[in-house]
């Protein structure tokens, strides 16, 4: 299915506040982004979002290629991040909506990301240290 042409500002997230958890396993840093992907839910506490995430993106880019995206799920947020190999399959992923079950996943641009405040982040882990 080709990229539809939306306004610049539709379906995009600017400024998305993020733990620094999920900028690591993405592999990325904070500021202007320009693959990753936001797949969230309207629907509260999803025991199980990031299964449920990958069998809505594997309905949109078919099982085979779910291998060429990186997710990293917000469980509090009910949201997933993907990152795209690319912009055209972000393109593509943009604007869509996808239901498994009843749960309901809206994808979304996301244009740049900020790290949420330490004591904000619910998913705080120790300081790590190296010792020698």
């Amino acid at each position: 299915m080709p990229p539809c042409n939306f306004q610049p500002n539709a379906f995009v997230r600017d400024d998305m506040p993020t733990g620094r958890d999920i900028l690591t396993y993405l592999g990325i840093k904070a500021g202007p982004q320009s693959n990753p992907v936001l797949a969230w839910s309207p629907s509260g506490d999803l025991r199980n979002i990031w299964m449920l995430a990958i069998r809505a993106l594997e309905h949109l880019v078919g099982s085979l290629n779910v291998q060429d995206y990186k997710v990293a799920v917000d469980p509090d947020r009910s949201f997933a991040y993907i990152l795209c190999p690319d912009h055209v399959d972000v393109q593509n992923l943009r604007a869509r909506y996808v239901t498994v079950g009843d749960i309901k996943f809206f994808f979304e641009l996301v244009r740049s990301i900020q790290v949420l405040p330490f004591y904000d982040d619910t998913n705080q882990h120790p300081r790590a240290c190296n010792w020698v």
